[in-house]
């Protein structure tokens, strides 16, 4: 069986990374990885295979990544989810040995067209069915106060972890965790982080995501490359708020993420 998340991030004494990947990466240039990441996240595009069956890329790459002996977090939305489907998807799950999962409400989320009105409510429904056996995380928004209520009805509900939204300033990510922390939301929080190249790559990104950036950040990019201003922002987290594991949304551009980490380590060293 796979490792759970809450353990392996506990266990690393050092600063560690981990990968989300689309299904359509490519088998070559997952065995060519030049880094080793704590753990693989795959994400799971209900609105392309419409859970009809268990033969779908998110799955197929979870498997092979399984088969690998890698820890894998996959993603499932309430959207197009239906019980008899959840119920085959958890068996199946658990005869492979996944144990990790990322419960989210989907895009082009349809109340219509679900049995799970709510991450909740999927929630509540995979420990009904499965206990403990699950270790499962939940989305955070670092800069939007309005869904802190929801995050905190996520973890009641049975979520083990948080991964935020990406942000491009250490003070919101130690902000977030101190809210978090107000409102008695204990469990781990890992910040996810998204690797740019260009000021037009992140405006792009900002629009999609309706996140915050400072002006002050995007002054920094007069001076800096976007891969230069993440590899800041990761060490000032290091730094200054004792950060030791990143979540790294790398939209399956590999060799971007070597030039970050490579980046990283000059600044650590």
């Amino acid at each position: 069986m796979t490792r759970k998340i809450i353990e392996i991030i506990k266990d690393t004494g050092y600063i560690s990374y981990s990968f989300e990947l689309t299904p359509d990466i490519s088998e070559e240039e997952l065995d060519y990885l030049e880094f080793e990441p704590l753990f693989f996240s795959t994400t799971w595009h209900a609105q392309t295979h419409k859970c009809i069956n268990l033969e779908i890329a998110p799955l197929k790459l979870a498997n092979s990544l399984t088969n690998k002996g890698k820890n894998v977090l996959l993603h499932i939305s309430c959207t197009n989810l239906r019980r008899d489907y959840a119920n085959m998807l958890l068996t199946a799950l658990r005869d492979k040995g996944i144990c990790n999962l990322f419960i989210i409400l989907g895009e082009n989320f349809d109340p219509n067209n679900t049995d799970f009105k709510s991450s909740q409510e999927l929630i509540k429904y995979v420990r009904q069915l499965t206990g403990s056996y699950f270790c499962i995380g939940v989305a955070g928004f670092p800069d939007r106060n309005d869904k802190m209520l929801h995050l905190k009805e996520k973890i009641d509900s049975g979520a083990d972890f948080i991964l935020t939204q990406a942000f491009f300033e250490h003070n919101i990510f130690k902000k977030f965790v101190i809210k978090c922390r107000e409102l008695n939301i204990n469990v781990p929080v890992i910040p996810g982080i998204f690797p740019f190249e260009s000021k037009e790559e992140l405006e792009g990104f900002v629009k999609l995501c309706k996140v915050h950036v400072s002006n002050d950040f995007m002054e920094i990019l007069h001076t800096k490359s976007g891969i230069e201003a993440t590899a800041k922002l990761i060490n000032d987290m290091l730094k200054e708020l004792q950060v030791k594991h990143f979540h790294l949304f790398t939209l399956n551009k590999v060799q971007r993420i070597v030039k970050l980490l490579d980046k990283i380590n000059l600044l650590i060293n």
